[in-house]
């Protein structure tokens, strides 16, 4: 395991570091944290490191189980349809301030995200699921709100989602990533908007679907 570097405040690198490893899947959900383990792999004191979890807590990454410990938390459907929620709403205001704050040559960063798989015979979904995530990323980041950044930050448990794969097809999603696209090099917000939350609300379909269908099954 990575050690971490000196730093001024080392629960930051030490947060970084764990919030990558959950996200990739280093750990996974369920798995126990034991802090005295981390530290030493991590090359830490305890201090930064429950400083940390105390902050992957706040952004629901963990959760702490009395009288057992710290776990990686498990991302429920219920839950990650609660998100889908929340990212309708946060990403929607964030289109808007992207198109209104950013200069061209930002906007056309959005042609690139999605270009290599353009006219492909066969789309990689690994890939395909990394430039979806750094996507709605940029709309984050390119908005330039450090309010509703931080508002994303802490919903940001939709990237647990990545780890069970993709919702939909790359099939179904490429033609709605270039019709947001396309919407956002024009400028025109009302069409980003729209074609942003139609994105998301039919990806929170198919996790009721999934949910429905688990609930017949049960």
């Amino acid at each position: 395991m990575q050690k971490i570097i000196q730093h001024s405040d080392l629960s930051k690198p030490v947060y970084d570091r764990l919030k990558q490893m959950i996200e990739e899947g280093e750990l996974s959900p369920g798995q126990k944290l034991v802090q005295e383990k981390l530290a030493q792999d991590l090359g830490v004191s305890r201090t930064p490191l429950l400083k940390a979890l105390q902050k992957l807590q706040h952004e629901m990454m963990v959760e702490s189980i009395p009288r057992r410990g710290m776990y990686v938390k498990k991302v429920s459907l219920q839950e990650m349809i609660d998100v889908y929620d929340c990212r309708e709403a946060i990403e929607s205001i964030a289109v808007r301030l992207t198109i209104e704050r950013s200069s061209d040559t930002d906007l056309e960063k959005f042609k690139k995200v999605f270009e290599p798989f353009v006219n492909a015979s066969k789309i990689n979904t690994t890939r395909y699921r990394k430039a979806d995530e750094n996507f709605h990323d940029m709309i984050i980041e390119l908005a330039d709100n450090p309010v509703l950044k931080k508002m994303s930050e802490v919903s940001n448990i939709y990237k647990r989602v990545y780890q069970y794969g993709l919702i939909r097809p790359p099939e179904e999603t490429m033609v709605e990533h270039m019709n947001i696209i396309h919407a956002i090099v024009e400028r025109d917000i009302p069409a980003a908007e729209k074609e942003l939350r139609n994105h998301i609300s039919l990806s929170r379909a198919k996790l009721i679907e999934y949910q429905k269908e688990k609930s017949t099954k049960s």
